[in-house]
């Protein structure tokens, strides 16, 4: 008969194991320190702009997405597009002869001949260049108060983060004078997309936990970058999606872009149900004119 005063016994609960971002971060931040390491070469290219994900480090170069660093079981793993690995030069052609002569292309095979040969696996992935991500990477590599390009959202992709001195996060979307779904309407346009991006947005505390995580991650990886997630404050985050609207001449100035910024003004009405701030929606022919003032004038 059992003990009707006895305690119950309680089975102490396992220790939650840390998310996957923060064992990546560790073992990158390990070999950092390792000179002449596969991750010290890319961590400390002047022009790598990092991103830390939930699960994984994505490295981009000039709007690239370089390298994704994962952790499998207990060792770190680099993904890379295999074109990249080819060691031949870009403009070499492959003989081919008979099956037994067929010679094999020589590739990068592991972590050790990829330090050992980062600059020519550098120089493949940068051959091709998006623009539009290019320009994400400037503005990352340029202003201290930008957090994030081209982050994954519930809502979509966001193009830009930035924190004000003030601790005020706003999101942008960047978008090329030429860009096709700037002047689409319905789903898929740019209004649809900034209409996404605010409904996700009107959720303050959901909004708040994704920017305090950004902040999170991107400071546990140790990086050129570091400090300006070290030293930011955040507070709030801006409601309103913004656009940047890029890469235009003084003739398409004159032309095209007022009914263009008309348009999408009347579109953002009919998605928002409001009328657009005209300070959210900003023209820069030159992206190199952008500024921190940029960011956050009129806010």
């Amino acid at each position: 008969m059992s003990d009707q005063n006895s305690s119950p016994i309680l089975s102490a609960e396992a220790p939650a194991s840390p998310p996957a971002w923060r064992d990546v971060c560790q073992h990158c931040n390990t070999l950092s320190m390792e000179r002449e390491s596969w991750w010290e070469r890319i961590v400390s290219d002047p022009e790598a702009v990092p991103r830390v994900d939930e699960s994984e480090v994505t490295m981009r170069l000039r709007g690239n997405e370089f390298a994704q660093v994962r952790l499998r079981g207990a060792a770190l793993q680099c993904h890379i597009d295999p074109e990249h690995l080819l060691l031949s030069h870009p403009g070499a052609r492959t003989v081919l002869g008979d099956a037994g002569a067929a010679p094999q292309p020589k590739l990068v095979q592991n972590l050790a001949e990829l330090a050992s040969h980062y600059g020519h696996v550098r120089r493949r992935a940068c051959r091709h260049t998006d623009r539009r991500q290019a320009i994400l990477d400037r503005l990352f590599l340029r202003h201290p108060c930008v957090l994030a390009v081209d982050a994954p959202l519930p809502s979509g992709r966001v193009d830009l983060v930035a924190l004000s001195a003030q601790g005020e996060a706003v999101f942008f979307l960047l978008r090329r004078y030429t860009d096709g779904d700037l002047r689409l309407r319905g789903r898929g346009g740019i209004a649809w997309r900034m209409g996404e991006l605010e409904r996700w947005l009107a959720d303050e505390a959901t909004a708040a936990a994704w920017v305090r995580g950004v902040l999170e991650r991107s400071g546990a990886l140790r990086t050129p970058h570091s400090r300006r997630y070290a030293s930011s404050m955040f507070s709030q985050s801006y409601p309103h999606a913004r656009l940047l609207i890029v890469d235009f001449d003084h003739a398409q100035r004159l032309s095209g872009l007022p009914q263009l910024r008309t348009d999408i003004t009347a579109n953002l009405h009919t998605a928002l149900d409001r009328t657009a701030v005209q300070s959210d929606i900003h023209c820069i022919g030159d992206p190199g004119n952008i500024s921190y003032t940029t960011f956050f004038s009129g806010i």
